[in-house]
């Protein structure tokens, strides 16, 4: 009987602290396991089968004894002192390997085979394949392997599941630091060595790992934040996202969603606008699987961004009524200011310049790009309103701003570049068309431009009323 022989197995300390583990209401809150390890401990020494009856009557007395009822019992026992096992060695080693290193110790073949048997049916059922993964994997492995040495079983060693479980965990966790440190190298311009990770590609390439799908995953992110003119490394990403999302843990997921959007965001910055709707359905389905929310908080940055994706699809009803829903699931602090300015964002966007700038007009941030963001859009209306001086003063803001703040990253070029053409705008005496036609065409050509659409917008405009002069 699988309870009595573990139980055999615990020495007098051990005992105790199952005793106590079965007291905790953190761990256990069915009463009757204390009464049924206390009517067991007597029948350890005993041969045999355990008197399941002689158990019943120590808990239940004169009641009848019922054999489906102390089986339950007996069983619900079993689980406890299986996770306690876990629980007694969970600071020094993997948590699904201790039972496996328990019975390997007290030279309990039968009961570690069993273990290890369901240690691997469970590792077989995991829907989850990411380092995780590979870490127990490899956990479990190294106590086969450890079990095998001992028995002197030559020629079943079982070294190169091993080593590639380790490997394939060390390079899931690499490529991904990779990529997050890259991300934080395009924003604040940071400098860090990668170790060897050329040689870890090369080695990932020779082994064809790119086929378990979290690795391949990281490793084509890892290329794409590299190689941002090759889309291919980008479409690949993608594509292993929505076929194997279930492989990874939820909060990776988000993660890995993010990494997605990122690389979209910064291509809609350099105008890849057949982002747009990529953007767009990453965000609804977000929304619908509900990872996008944070204990049940949604981003201030990622409210923003799914309402700006809606505004540049036009699709305007959409997002006033994402807004409405979704403004109570913004941090408290956050609500009213950035509901507004998104909110303020649609009206521009539909050319309610005057209701746009009330809601914009009091509005500051702390995050300085999207203070940037909000000084932008006060440029763009007072212009469309006429109102040149205005629109002068902000510019000369945005600019003494950009001055100011130093951890702005790759957007602050992209911001001076804005600066430069919208002033241009300003200065109605140079009339000769020529030189809108050059600074439209330098428009086009720029790489990094922010506003780009609204820019190329007016000086189109601007060319069309020289043409009809």
């Amino acid at each position: 009987m699988k309870l009595r022989d573990i139980l055999s197995l615990l020495d007098r300390k051990e005992l105790n602290k199952l005793r106590k583990y079965l007291c905790s209401d953190y761990f256990c809150t069915d009463p009757n396991m204390i009464a049924v390890l206390d009517a067991m401990l007597p029948e350890l020494n005993k041969n045999g089968i355990p008197d399941k009856q002689k158990i019943w009557k120590s808990i239940f007395g004169q009641k009848p004894y019922e054999d489906v009822r102390m089986r339950l019992l007996m069983s619900r026992l079993f689980g406890h002192v299986e996770k306690f096992l876990r629980q007694m060695s969970f600071e020094h080693e993997h948590l699904h390997r201790l039972p496996l290193r328990f019975f390997r110790h007290h030279a309990e073949d039968k009961l570690f085979l069993q273990a290890l048997d369901d240690q691997k049916q469970m590792i077989s059922r995991s829907p989850i394949r990411n380092e995780s993964f590979y870490d127990y994997q490899y956990s479990v492995a190294l106590e086969e392997y450890d079990f095998l040495v001992t028995k002197k079983r030559q020629g079943e060693f079982n070294i190169k599941h091993i080593s590639d479980s380790i490997e394939i965990a060390y390079c899931i966790k690499k490529l991904r630091h990779c990529c997050r440190v890259l991300q934080i190298h395009s924003i604040y311009k940071l400098e860090t060595p990668f170790p060897f990770i050329e040689e870890i590609l090369q080695h990932i390439e020779k082994q064809q790992w790119t086929d378990i799908p979290v690795l391949g995953f990281y490793y084509y992110n890892y290329q794409s934040i590299l190689h941002p003119l090759e889309p291919n490394y980008f479409e690949r990403c993608v594509e292993i996202y929505n076929d194997h999302e279930d492989q990874f843990e939820e909060e990776e997921r988000r993660y890995a969603f993010i990494d997605i959007l990122n690389y979209c965001i910064r291509k809609l910055n350099e105008g890849s606008d057949q982002y747009y709707e990529v953007i767009f359905n990453l965000y609804n389905r977000g929304l619908d699987q509900g990872f996008l929310l944070d204990q049940g908080k949604l981003s201030r940055f990622t409210y923003r961004n799914i309402a700006e994706i809606g505004i540049l699809m036009k699709n305007y009803d959409w997002v006033l009524r994402f807004l409405d829903r979704y403004k109570l699931n913004l941090e408290r602090q956050y609500r009213d200011s950035f509901y507004q300015l998104e909110k303020a964002r649609v009206l521009s966007d539909q050319r309610n310049y005057s209701k746009a700038i009330e809601l914009l007009a009091n509005l500051g941030f702390s995050d300085p790009l999207i203070e940037l963001s909000t000084r932008l859009e006060r440029i763009r209306i007072f212009f469309e309103m006429d109102e040149l001086e205005v629109c002068q003063y902000h510019i000369e803001s945005m600019e003494l701003f950009l001055r100011r703040k130093k951890h702005v990253g790759y957007h602050t070029e992209y911001y001076k570049n804005f600066i430069s053409y919208a002033r241009k705008l300003l200065r109605p005496e140079k009339s000769d068309i020529h030189y809108w036609r050059q600074l439209r065409t330098q428009i086009d050509k720029e790489d990094k431009i922010t506003g780009r659409k609204w820019l190329i917008e007016k000086y189109d405009h601007r060319l069309n009323q020289m043409a009809y002069r």
